[in-house]
């Protein structure tokens, strides 16, 4: 199969990213830093197989669209739990210019966080080799926390909960599918579910679910 570096310039999904950033920004500057991630992710994909997700369509709408679209959501110092090789933190580290924190327990996936920092010049990304239970025990905090397709709902938020901030947030990536933690969860956890938001990525038939919850103060 063509590598799909190669397939950048005529890729669909490259065009619908292209245009959902134009429309939140009014320019679209950003699509460069994208296309040199979308080599990289190429290079380290193959490397060490980061992501199932191969094709350059795939790669802009799935990992990049998917990961941008609820960034308005998003402020203050961010962590990513369980970001693999770095969805979604590293496409809104570039399109939102905060500070975000991928975690991974599986070190090799920060490979491409790693390379992104040094080589592409994203200065607003670190990574943690650590499981989120670790870094909560060393009192670590932020004001968002998000999460996307890990685990169940009530499992990923005890994991997320516990790193974000009195008065922080909590953003979950799910599908339509997905049902919100229970009472008993939220209770013990300190978070309150304020947002419920159904929506499907831009020019295509995908649809997402994203649960906002706040951590009480």
């Amino acid at each position: 199969m063509t590598d799909c570096s190669d397939q950048i310039i005529n890729c669909r999904g490259r065009a619908i990213l292209r245009d959902f950033i134009i429309s939140c920004t009014g320019g679209d500057a950003p699509i460069e830093k994208f296309d040199s991630l979308t080599k990289l992710y190429c290079e380290v994909n193959s490397i060490i197989n980061i992501s199932a997700l191969k094709n350059a369509d795939d790669i802009y709408v799935k990992h990049y669209l998917d990961s941008i679209v609820p960034y308005k959501h998003f402020f203050g110092e961010c962590c990513d739990v369980g970001c693999g090789g770095g969805f979604p933190c590293l496409p809104l580290a570039i399109i939102t210019g905060l500070n975000f924190t991928g975690v991974e327990s599986v070190g090799k996936k920060l490979l491409l966080i790693k390379r992104c920092a040094s080589e592409l010049g994203i200065k607003n990304i670190r990574s943690e080799y650590a499981r989120a239970e670790e870094l909560a025990k060393l009192h670590r905090s932020y004001d968002t926390v998000c999460a996307r397709a890990v685990a169940d709902t009530d499992k990923v938020l005890s994991y997320c909960a516990p790193l974000a901030k009195n008065g922080g947030q909590v953003i979950l990536y799910k599908t339509p599918r997905d049902t919100a933690a229970s009472s008993a969860v939220c209770k013990k956890l300190k978070v309150e579910l304020c947002d419920t938001i159904d929506y499907v990525l831009p020019q295509t038939d995908i649809s997402r679910r994203l649960f906002i919850y706040k951590k009480s103060v």
